[in-house]
C-alpha cells in the first residue's frame, strides 16, 4: 500500500457528499496532490484545511493510481492571521487559485513550493509603515510562477541594445526587457516595466501605477502564452479571484 509525509500548503477544500472534503494540497516533495479526507465534521480538521495553512500531510492508498487518503495536521495558519484584511485575503484566494489551474498534478515543484511559503510568511506580516509593500511581492511571486511552469521573463538587460539600464519595456513576444533607445518605434505596442521589477525611474509615478504594470506584464504572459497553449483558444480567462484581485488593486 503507497504512503507517504510530507508539508504542504493547502489550496482548496471542497465538500463532496455529506461527510467528505476533497482536499488540493501544493506539498514540498510530492507536489500538487488531491486526496480525500472523509468525517472531517470536526474542528481541528475544518480550521486546519483553509486555504493557505501549512500542514503535515500523510496520503495513503490502495494502489498509486486511486485518489488516496488525507491525514492533515496544522503547523501554522494564515488565514487566521489576515481575516479581517480583505485585500490580503483575496490575494490568498488568487493565488491558491493559479497554483491549481497551472501546476499538474504529482510533479515536484520546489521552487514554486519555497516561493509560496515565502511569499505567504511576508503577507502574514503587519507592516504598519506602508502595509501594501507586500503586493510587490505578489508580482514576483506571479512572476516565478511563470518561470517555474515554462515562460521566464528576462528583465535583466536589454534584448536589442543588451544595456542593463534605462530599460523601460518588455517585449510581448518574447518577454525580454526593452531599453528606450531599443524599442524605437515600437515603444507603444510594448509593455511598460516598472520600478520595482528592473524599470527606470519615472518621474511622477507612484506605487500604484507601478503594481498595476506589473499585473499587466504577468495577466498577458498568462493569458497569452500558458493558458492559450492549454486551451488552443482565442478567448481566455484567468480564475476569478484572480480576475477580483486585480479589480480591487485597481480601485485602491
Amino acid at each position: 500500500m503507497p504512503e507517504w509525509n510530507d508539508v504542504g500548503i493547502i489550496l482548496s477544500a471542497k465538500k463532496y457528499g455529506e461527510k467528505g472534503l476533497i482536499i488540493n494540497v501544493l506539498t514540498e516533495s510530492h507536489g500538487r496532490y488531491v486526496g480525500w479526507i472523509n468525517n472531517y465534521k470536526t474542528k481541528s480538521i475544518t480550521s486546519s484545511v483553509l486555504p493557505g495553512n501549512l500542514v503535515k500531510v500523510t496520503w495513503k492508498s490502495r494502489i498509486i493510481e486511486q485518489m488516496g487518503n488525507f491525514k492533515i495536521e496544522l503547523i501554522s495558519s494564515i488565514s487566521g492571521k489576515i481575516f479581517d484584511e480583505k485585500l490580503k485575503l483575496q490575494a490568498l484566494t488568487s493565488l491558491c487559485s493559479l497554483l491549481e489551474k497551472f501546476l499538474p498534478e504529482r510533479q515536484r515543484y520546489n521552487e514554486v513550493f519555497y516561493g509560496t511559503r515565502a511569499f505567504l510568511n511576508v503577507l502574514a506580516i503587519n507592516n504598519e509603515v506602508n502595509d501594501k509593500l507586500w503586493i510587490k511581492g505578489y508580482v514576483k511571486w506571479e512572476i516565478g510562477l511563470l518561470s517555474s511552469i515554462g515562460f521566464s521573463l528576462d528583465l535583466k538587460q536589454c534584448v536589442v541594445t543588451g544595456q542593463k539600464n534605462n530599460l523601460y519595456y518588455v517585449s510581448p513576444k518574447t518577454g525580454k526587457a526593452v531599453s528606450k533607445d531599443g524599442a524605437g518605434k515600437f515603444a507603444p505596442k510594448l509593455l511598460r516595466l516598472p520600478m520595482f521589477l528592473g524599470g527606470a525611474e519615472v518621474i511622477g509615478s507612484s506605487l500604484h501605477q507601478d503594481i498595476m504594470m506589473g499585473l499587466d506584464i504577468t495577466t498577458y504572459f498568462f493569458k497569452n502564452k500558458l493558458l492559450s497553449s492549454i486551451n488552443d483558444a482565442k478567448s481566455i480567462n484567468l480564475p476569478n479571484p484572480r480576475d477580483r484581485l486585480e479589480n480591487m488593486l485597481k480601485k485602491l
